[in-house]
């Protein structure tokens, strides 16, 4: 009994380290690269962050035909475009698989949470840090004048509700159960005040929709609902057609660039003029195409830079967990996925792990499914 308890610690110190690690990565490689060179200090973390969940996937000898797949699959999209982003998510969710969910969402909204105020805290204190800031600002139609949008000193006013997405999903997933109107005026009253200052429109919607569809699945049975249960699952295909439609037909169309801040135009760059978005296992793309042109969409992103194949395995595993989720009625985990869904459409951040749990805890699903054990648990008695 001591054993196994000392064992499950040790799984989750090694999980809480390892996604330091990865957050930690995302922070630096974001913000750190004004000042420093961050490179070496980035593949060390990712590097660092892969042998731990290396060690513990090779540590725990009860393994299903699910996980060997998943690792076998996501390996080999990693070698044919060195792209680790769906590995990492796989080897995570692995690693968390006899993990409570409720201590892998606390360890994202915690160190999620202390980085950012740390990053707040020292970009505001010495501003001279600031060598990357980008200047945006809204028209004002009715004053007809154009007004800066703040960024809190993060560089661009997108960013400080992207790096809190985590940190608002985590909460939503921890209270939902409890979820009330002091939960609800926090969420909408911070959404709202950090709109005020940053007049980002692609966050606001987003985490304002994700609170809406809170209330929704509060108050009603997705099991026997099949027409919005069938049109979740269906959502992340959805999503990818209609990003690939709007970045090729529609890529010059007026209306959507001005709703969409051009990203049409830019997802354009990568869908066709710089890459071939029908290429079984991605495309290669220049450092000045990728700083010329923000890739803002997940699902651009994933057909892509990770090519046909990794994207057919990704929305295979979201219909699939997503038709668990509704299965057991866990409302909880499908609010976190809808929330990350609708969130990249215009922010590349769906299949990144320092911010997508709802992902991790998906794939998790899909493991714990698979009852049979593999024999490498007989081979080690």
């Amino acid at each position: 009994m001591l054993e196994r308890l000392e064992k499950f610690h040790i799984k989750e110190i090694l999980f809480t380290l390892a996604l330091i690690a990865i957050i930690s990565r995302k922070y630096i490689m974001t913000f750190a690269n004004r000042v420093v060179n961050t490179g070496p200090l980035g593949s060390l973390l990712f590097y660092g962050s892969m042998a731990i969940l290396g060690l513990m996937f090779f540590m725990d000898f009860k393994k299903n035909i699910t996980e060997i797949i998943l690792v076998l699959i996501s390996s080999v999209i990693y070698v044919f475009n060195g792209e680790g982003a769906i590995l990492v998510l796989v080897l995570l969710a692995i690693a968390g698989k006899k993990i409570c969910d409720k201590y892998i969402a606390k360890n994202y909204l915690i160190i999620s949470t202390i980085l950012l105020i740390i990053t707040l805290i020292v970009f505001n204190a010495f501003p001279w840090l600031q060598t990357n800031s980008e200047v945006h600002y809204k028209y004002i139609k009715f004053l007809n004048i154009f007004i800066p949008r703040l960024d809190f000193g993060l560089g661009n006013p997108n960013f400080l509700y992207l790096f809190m997405v985590p940190i608002y999903v985590a909460y939503i997933f921890l209270r939902f159960k409890n979820y009330n109107n002091i939960d609800r005026i926090i969420m909408f009253g911070s959404i709202l005040f950090i709109y005020s200052i940053t007049y980002s429109r692609t966050g606001c919607y987003s985490l304002l929709g994700g609170l809406i569809f809170v209330e929704i699945m509060k108050r009603i049975d997705i099991q026997n609902n099949k027409i919005l249960s069938n049109l979740f699952k269906v959502t992340p295909i959805l999503l990818t057609i209609i990003s690939v439609a709007i970045g090729t037909i529609l890529t010059d169309n007026v209306l959507l660039n001005k709703l969409l801040s051009s990203r049409p135009k830019l997802w354009n760059v990568y869908l066709h003029q710089q890459g071939n978005f029908l290429s079984l296992f991605g495309n290669k793309y220049s450092k000045t195409t990728i700083a010329l042109n923000a890739l803002d969409s997940s699902y651009v992103y994933i057909l892509c830079t990770l090519g046909v194949i990794g994207c057919a395995f990704l929305m295979f595993l979201l219909y699939h967990g997503i038709d668990s989720f509704i299965k057991k009625s866990k409302k909880e985990y499908l609010v976190v996925v809808f929330i990350f869904l609708m969130y990249g459409f215009t922010e590349n951040m769906l299949v990144n792990s320092a911010f997508s749990f709802g992902i991790v805890l998906l794939v998790k699903e899909l493991i714990l499914e698979d009852k049979f054990r593999f024999i490498f648990d007989k081979i080690r008695r």
